[in-house]
């Protein structure tokens, strides 16, 4: 995805009306409070680095990561620090975090499980990795029908085509578990949307974004981008979400 596309903020907007909510109560059931220091990978829009630095408060901390720190760069103050880091080949600040959040970020790396090494050092021993990633498997329309199906399928295998790993988070409890953290625990969560949702922003401009890429790329006829856009004009079908699962896991203490 272009961070520098006109209409990034508002798709990043879509997937934090879709998901804030529960990341924010897994954050706080993990250990987030005044005086956590916490690290979050992949900060996007920001939404979740402002609402982490009223919870930790001053006594606190809050790193805000990311490879394009364009949305998150005004969020910095005395208790957020923003950092433009690329994770595949950058570094972390070592065993510093009471808490390390990434979502909707190890999808999109050829080598997820060598990044979760690096935000397992970066916790404390006894320190808290949540992970949220997606599985499309059960994503679809309410209307399931040729054209709907067709443009699902060719928008994700343009994006798989450039790395994106569509079923990564039914495997995201095994990599976190494999990198040595201690019991890990999982859980899904999906919904149901129509067009008055401000999260089905997030699928709309998704399709506005890469369509144009994936019929250059002979993944989908110039036809059927024309024909659904119309549709999501005109209102669009129900969304039925991607699982996004939630792995939790401790690192243990020596």
């Amino acid at each position: 995805m272009d961070q520098g596309w006109a209409q990034e903020r508002a798709r990043l907007a879509g997937i934090e009306a879709l998901w804030d909510p529960g990341t924010c109560d897994v954050l706080t059931r993990s250990g987030v409070a005044p005086g956590s220091r916490v690290l979050e990978v992949g900060a996007g829009g920001g939404s979740i680095v402002q609402w982490l630095a009223v919870q930790v408060g001053h006594s606190g901390r809050v790193v805000a990561v990311d490879i394009d720190v364009r949305f998150v760069a005004p969020l910095a103050s005395d208790v957020v620090e923003v950092c433009e880091v690329d994770v595949v080949t950058g570094e972390l600040p070592a065993a510093q975090f009471d808490v390390v959040h990434a979502r909707l970020l190890l999808e999109h790396l050829k080598d997820p499980a060598a990044v979760v090494l690096k935000l397992v050092d970066a916790l404390i021993p006894g320190g808290r990795l949540v992970v949220e990633d997606y599985d499309w498997s059960g994503f679809g329309f309410e209307s399931d029908d040729a054209l709907n199906n067709r443009v699902t399928e060719g928008i994700l295998s343009f994006m798989a085509a450039a790395g994106f790993d569509r079923t990564f988070g039914r495997r995201l409890v095994g990599v976190l578990a494999g990198a040595g953290l201690g019991p890990v625990e999982g859980n899904g969560r999906s919904l149901v949307v129509d067009c008055t949702h401000p999260g089905y922003d997030f699928f709309r401009l998704s399709f506005e974004q890469l369509a144009p890429g994936a019929e250059r790329a002979g993944l989908i006829a110039a036809d059927d981008v024309r024909m659904f856009r119309n549709r999501l004009d005109a209102g669009g079908p129900r969304v039925i979400t991607p699982t996004l699962v939630t792995g939790i896991g401790h690192r243990p203490v020596p």
